[in-house]
């Protein structure tokens, strides 16, 4: 006799299995539109409109986020080029000062004027290194060249973001006539290249400027560099240290002007990496989350199969001992 069995935990077990089956491939199916919709503008069919509107928002961020960067880059320039100014005129500002320090020890009785001279003349040529060295991606603010003139430089001063994802920059010019030290054009142009006249303190008129450029267009003629020998008077060594003082006021207000540049720049550095360091939060976070709830999904799911496969193999397994018994 035979006897024909029917095994209803199996049979539930086979359709649980193949319901997994069917939703698993759902997933997969879902994930792989996704995927295709995603870079596009318009999505597929199978893909609701509100996904659209979804994949929209981290789009909008990427584009804002690679203009942020790209301000940034901007503003970094402009940092590193008003800092190169910044650090040129500050150690410009101390040679000049300690050249003023020999002239004043010039005047004792006794002193070894020609030495002096000399120790100044190297100064003066250490001078000289730190403005041609104070030049930073092809830009010096301390030296103009022959056939130029100073120039106002246009520098990213802020930047703002619209409801839109807009990006709106705003710039600040800096005339760099306030801050050049030496003209190889026009002698006047230059702080330590133009001839300050006046009367010193002793009452004795003077007329000095500290640095020969060989400039195109030179001082008037009545002036004169800064220079001692053993002839040179205490009364115009008294020019020479008043004319350098004018100097120095001068040169200190330049670095004042160029570090109010630098502290709107390093200001709004900040800002502008904080504005790209949320606009990548949020296409991480929407694009992220997204991934992971289909990959979590996915995986879900096929646990689901695998235990249910497990059980409808233990289910047959159960039958077949029975099948022994009763065949």
């Amino acid at each position: 006799m035979t006897s024909v069995g029917f095994n209803l935990t199996s049979a539930s077990s086979a359709a649980m299995l193949d319901a997994s089956s069917k939703a698993l491939e759902r997933v997969r199916q879902a994930a792989s539109v996704r995927d295709t919709a995603a870079p596009a503008k318009t999505a597929a069919p199978t893909v609701p409109d509100s996904n659209t509107a979804y994949w929209s928002i981290p789009t909008t961020f990427s584009a804002s986020s690679l203009s942020l960067g790209s301000v940034q880059d901007a503003n970094g320039l402009a940092a590193a080029v008003t800092d190169t100014a910044a650090n040129g005129l500050e150690q410009a500002t101390e040679i000049v000062g300690r050249i003023q320090q020999k002239l004043v020890q010039a005047k004792a009785v006794g002193a070894n004027k020609p030495a002096i001279n000399a120790e100044i003349d190297t100064m003066k040529a250490r001078l000289s290194e730190v403005i041609d060295e104070s030049a930073f991606n092809g830009e010096n603010w301390l030296q103009v060249n022959a056939g130029q003139q100073p120039k106002v430089a246009s520098l990213l001063a802020s930047v703002s973001t619209g409801d839109q994802g807009d990006v709106s920059i705003n710039m600040i010019d800096f005339d760099t006539a306030q801050a050049t030290l030496v003209s190889k054009e026009k002698a006047d142009d230059g702080l330590l290249t133009r001839a300050y006249a006046g009367t010193s303190m002793s009452g004795v008129p003077y007329d000095y400027y500290l640095m020969d450029a060989n400039s195109s267009v030179p001082n008037r003629s009545s002036a004169r560099e800064i220079r001692i020998d053993a002839a040179t008077g205490s009364d115009q060594i008294d020019g020479m240290i008043s004319a350098l003082n004018r100097v120095l006021i001068d040169m200190v207000g330049a670095s004042a002007e160029v570090g109010a540049v630098r502290n709107q720049i390093s200001g709004d550095d900040g800002f502008i990496e904080g504005l790209a360091q949320a606009s990548d939060l949020g296409t991480d976070s929407r694009v992220g989350s997204d991934l992971d709830k289909d990959e979590t999904k996915r995986m879900a799911v096929e646990a689901q199969s695998q235990l249910q496969a497990s059980g409808l193999n233990i289910s047959n397994a159960s039958m077949a001992g029975w099948l022994k018994i009763y065949l």
